[in-house]
């Protein structure tokens, strides 16, 4: 659930085309009914108290499926312990979706280790990828003046809901920025992916009730000429709706640097609006009340 099921997300994105078995990520307790002895199901809560989760870890070793979890601490830790389940520990950070990258680390190494994935170093691409992020993130550091694209998006989103559109190859960068602007910020955004936007959201652009939205665009420098086709038609389509993206161009070598700088870029975007709207960006108030 929350930040806790980015790293399968992402995953999905990055692997998708070299996973040797289906690949689902279940944003709820309820697991699917195909699960059984020879399915392995991978439990992932940072805080390990995620009620959803915890019922989604009882059955499935209810169902004598293969299961790992990770997690920082909490009741889950405990359930595995006793059941004998390995359990991958986090790092101890403020809050779940800052911590996404150390899920994902943890989740590749799982996929790696279980040869569920064709081809490749997972753990070096990673590992080149952070070397990417290292360099990329000085252009958005608050030491940035002139020319801070982090700086210039939080202004684009400042006092107005923000949608975010992307490619399918960064799916799910777009939901990464949609909750980093809700939770960070404290405001009103959506995200949703081309081409499935152009067969019903972009529909809605007709009645915006003369509201005024900041949307963004994110894409790969890897998108096919009808992908990018379908982008430029819909701008220029919505364009007499109000519909007048920033677009947002990834510049890694590869995908993964090109999804994660587009992660990492949003989390930048998402503070620096938070300081535009005068507010601390680590609280979630109202979703702890909740719980």
């Amino acid at each position: 659930m929350g930040g806790s099921a980015l790293a399968g997300s992402i995953a999905s994105d990055w692997l998708g085309s070299r996973l040797l078995v289906p690949f689902e990520v279940v944003r709820g307790s309820n697991l699917p009914g195909y699960v059984n002895h020879s399915t392995l199901v991978i439990v992932s809560s940072y805080s390990g108290n995620t009620e959803e989760t915890l019922l989604a870890f009882v059955q499935a070793t209810r169902l004598n499926a293969r299961v790992i979890t990770i997690t920082r601490d909490g009741e889950l830790t405990e359930l595995s312990r006793n059941a004998g389940i390995i359990s991958l520990q986090l790092p101890d950070i403020s809050q779940p979706r800052l911590a996404v990258f150390a899920g994902l680390k943890a989740l590749t190494c799982i996929l790696e280790d279980t040869k569920l994935v064709n081809g490749g170093d997972l753990r070096r691409e990673l590992e080149d990828t952070a070397d990417y992020l290292d360099t990329q993130k000085l252009r958005w550091g608050t030491d940035k003046q002139g020319g801070n694209q982090a700086k210039d998006l939080a202004s684009h989103l400042h006092t107005k809901p923000g949608i975010i559109y992307a490619s399918p190859l960064l799916k799910s960068a777009s939901y990464k920025w949609k909750i980093d602007i809700n939770e960070n910020a404290k405001q009103m955004a959506f995200c949703d992916v081309f081409s499935e936007l152009n067969h019903n959201e972009m529909q809605g652009w007709l009645e915006t009730n003369e509201v005024e939205y900041a949307s963004i665009v994110l894409c790969t420098s890897f998108e096919d000429s009808s992908m990018q086709k379908r982008i430029d038609i819909t701008a220029k389509l919505l364009e007499k709706y109000g519909y007048e993206p920033k677009a947002v161009t990834a510049s890694g070598s590869n995908h993964i640097q090109q999804l994660l700088e587009t992660v990492l870029l949003g989390d930048y975007v998402s503070a620096y609006l938070a300081i535009l709207n005068g507010i601390d960006p680590t609280p979630v108030k109202l979703v702890e009340q909740f719980k």
